[in-house]
């Protein structure tokens, strides 16, 4: 019987290879902008045709090559960044691997023209196959000009794998837009079929976000992180209800990378200010020590590994929230020219709130109430929360006809007026996710809703197991369910839970790992189960609604503050009116 097993062409193989680089034509223009950069262009051109199916030409003045050099860049992992292993460990550059040119030089027709300052003349390489051609002598600036013609000319079916004409060309403008952001002391010009799409001179990081993204002038504020071996920096946008779709970048050393725990922290700094997360948009930089970054451990480079990431994240998660905290933050000296309830100095104490909700339906006014608190601290006009505990509970727990009366502003307070003299300003998610939180602290064995058909919900591995370590916790607060293999099945969630919620909360509970016997995994899982299905700012409340909510947050053993440290309600005295 004749083998059937053999090895593959040296040719195959190389092409194999050569697709794992080269993805599509926007990663050769990737890859040719970043042998640019490392070149030290201040200047480059890009020729586009047929959204680089056809041509991706660029011509940079950088420091250019000899002959043997250029000749030498089209081999298999000839290059000039790497000498020797610990060279592996402190990457500077954008290139390292001495795979680009040897790459595009497999699965497309390429020219490479280019002469350094040292020589007379150039050289004009004709290159097909991954091999040398043709070779002529040139007269030109100091440079490199890059052509690369018909991609996958020779994999017929890697070619017709490529997307439409219009797809293509987006991938090679975020391409060449993650690059521009990138390094702004370059002087880009870009075609597309003879016509100059962009013109991008030198810029601040600022100046050019606005020139890319023309919807994000108004709603970016910096941030900036300064440690040791370790600078942050860049722009974050605040709430913005008319955004559909954020633009969202995160650089390490100026390369544009994906990395899911630190768009995690990123995107979760918006808990509380945003329902949904697609609308943030961040452009953060990292800057950090080349020795504590892994670029090896993807073959695009477009993944990285930091040393301490969870330390770099959970830092850059507390700067983006302090920087949102302080946009809705009151400077000293406005706050004595505050006028809101100016006018409420003459008013009866019967109309008091009435009054109120309409001062405070203008939008610029109601954000600037909402996060007043620490100033009226250092003003003296704010009573503390826990001084009042006793008086409010009295008031909710006994309340006389027609005492409690309460408006919703902005979908996201509920305010109501204390003994004609108070009025209390309070978060309705924080102080549903507080009620939750210790409701399920306390309490044991609860009272289900059970579902006429189960609830079935598809498992990874990795979540099945996790759900298993933590099976009996959930069955002692109403949940009651059947793992099996890649699914489980919910029969039944505790009341308190409203149907809709039910998804986020199953979702948040099984995206968690919980490690089996681990002591904190009930207090973990009251904390994601309490936020998951408190109510959601945006949400409107009617009034008996919101007077249940009143009467539920004072029976709290602690009604001041969430689990996590966050004010719940905000009290005003009439000095302030």
């Amino acid at each position: 019987m004749k083998n059937i097993i053999q090895f593959l062409p040296e040719k195959v193989i190389q092409q194999i290879a050569a697709g794992e680089v080269i993805q599509r034509p926007s990663s050769v223009l990737r890859e040719l902008l970043e042998n640019a950069i490392d070149a030290n262009a201040k200047m480059i051109d890009i020729f586009i045709k047929n959204s680089g199916k056809t041509l991706i030409q660029l011509t940079d003045d950088g420091i250019g090559m000899s002959i043997e050099d250029a000749k030498m860049s089209i081999q298999k992992h000839a290059t000039s960044k790497i000498k020797k292993t610990d060279d592996l460990f402190r990457i500077k550059t954008k290139g390292f691997r001495g795979e680009a040119l040897s790459s595009i030089a497999l699965i497309s027709q390429l020219e490479i023209q280019t002469k350094n300052r040292e020589d007379i003349v150039g050289i004009h390489l004709f290159v097909e196959e991954g091999q040398v051609k043709k070779q002529i002598p040139i007269n030109m600036l100091k440079g490199t000009r890059i052509s690369v013609k018909n991609i996958f000319y020779k994999l017929p079916v890697r070619r017709q794998f490529l997307k439409s004409s219009r797809i293509e060309f987006q991938h090679i403008i975020y391409e060449f837009h993650k690059i521009v952001l990138a390094h702004r002391n370059i002087t880009y010009r870009f075609y597309h079929n003879d016509k100059i799409i962009f013109y991008f001179k030198k810029a601040s990081l600022r100046e050019r976000i606005q020139e890319i993204f023309k919807n994000e002038k108004k709603n970016l504020v910096p941030i900036l992180i300064k440690k040791k071996r370790i600078l942050v920096e860049g722009f974050v946008s605040v709430p913005d209800v008319s955004m559909k779709k954020g633009d969202q970048f995160l650089l390490v050393n100026q390369r544009s990378v994906s990395h899911l725990l630190l768009h995690k922290k990123i995107i979760h700094a918006y808990d509380g200010f945003l329902k949904n997360f697609k609308t943030a948009s961040y452009f953060i930089f990292i800057f950090i020590d080349s020795s504590l970054i892994n670029w090896n451990i993807h073959p695009t480079k477009k993944e990285v590994k930091l040393e301490e990431e969870e330390t770099i994240g959970i830092m850059i998660q507390q700067e983006i929230k302090n920087v949102l905290f302080s946009q809705y933050k009151v400077k000293n000296k406005e706050l004595k020219n505050y006028d809101i309830f100016l006018s409420c100095k003459s008013l009866k104490k019967d109309y008091l709130l009435n009054n109120l909700y309409e001062k405070l339906y203008d939008k610029e006014k109601v954000v600037r109430l909402e996060n007043f608190s620490h100033k009226f601290n250092e003003s003296g006009t704010f009573k503390k929360n826990v001084q009042l505990t006793d008086e409010l509970y009295h008031l909710v727990d006994h309340p006389k006809k027609g005492e409690i009366k309460t408006f919703q502003i902005k979908r996201k307070y509920i305010i109501f007026v204390l003994n004609d003299e108070y009025m209390v300003l309070v978060d309705q998610h924080r102080a549903h996710q507080n009620i939750l939180f210790e409701f399920f602290s306390r309490k044991k064995n609860l009272i289900s809703q059970q579902f006429l058909f189960p609830i079935k919900v598809k498992l990874l591995k990795t979540e099945s197991i996790s759900l298993k370590n933590i099976k009996n916790d959930l069955i002692s607060f109403g949940f009651h369910l059947y793992i099996c293999k890649k699914y489980v099945y919910l029969y039944s969630v505790p009341e308190q839970i409203q149907q809709n919620m039910l998804i986020e909360v199953i979702q948040n509970i099984i995206t968690y790992n919980f490690i089996k016997g681990k002591k904190n995994n009930k207090k973990k899982l009251i904390q994601i189960i309490s936020k998951s299905a408190s109510i959601k700012y945006g949400t409107k409340l009617y009034p008996e609604k919101m007077k249940c909510i009143i009467k539920d947050l004072f029976s709290c053993h602690n009604p001041n503050y969430t689990y996590s440290g966050d004010p719940i309600f905000f009290v005003l005295n009439k000095n302030f009116f």
